[in-house]
């Protein structure tokens, strides 16, 4: 038996084969069972993904069109950026979208809209610590963040925040430098 050959109404109790409402509901069913037997080779895809080398990889995300996909990136980059990218697509152009891609592909990082710090209207700026962001990473950073900011989005800069753990050490020393007697009433 196939699921998408499946005739509800077969599998229905005798006393309930000659009820129109119970064929209605079978044959409604039965529509469902076929859209949905469509889609399962689709499931079966998403649900490879972890299993996939880095050339399906590659294939399925120029099959899903993903715009800031690079093959470049590594194997488990490229499995977050095909798994979120349903969601990043439907809010491209959104301070969620940039933080997605940018927290996927560099680790950290967030967005600073223009009113976040008094800023021109339609500009933003970026915080990360991950320092690669602009060193041998920039050109691919900003290639990757055209394709899914806002076009009239203006990027004012990027700001890298370095923390740094050390030890201090404080001392007090006091030198006396002269010596003074005060004669204090003899007379």
């Amino acid at each position: 038996m196939r699921l998408s050959e499946i005739e509800f109404v077969k599998l229905l109790p005798k006393f309930m084969q000659d009820d129109p409402a119970n064929i209605g509901i079978a044959k409604g069913i039965d529509i469902v069972i076929k859209i949905f037997d469509g889609f399962s080779g689709n499931l079966a895809t998403w649900a490879a993904i972890e299993r996939m080398s880095d050339a399906e990889l590659n294939e399925l995300a120029w099959e899903l069109n993903i715009a800031w996909y690079e093959p470049s990136a590594s194997t488990a980059v490229k499995r977050e950026i095909i798994k979120n990218s349903d969601r990043v697509q439907q809010k491209l152009g959104t301070k969620w979208a940039v933080e997605n891609v940018i927290e996927t592909y560099f680790g950290d990082g967030n967005v600073l809209e223009w009113f976040e710090y008094e800023g021109t209207p339609g500009h933003f700026k970026i915080n990360s610590s991950n320092p690669s962001v602009t060193n041998e990473n920039l050109t691919k950073f900003l290639r990757i963040l055209s394709k899914v900011k806002r076009g009239s989005a203006q990027l004012d800069g990027i700001f890298i925040n370095m923390l740094s753990q050390q030890d201090i050490r404080t001392g007090v020393a006091c030198h006396i430098v002269d010596k003074m007697t005060i004669d204090l009433g003899r007379r």
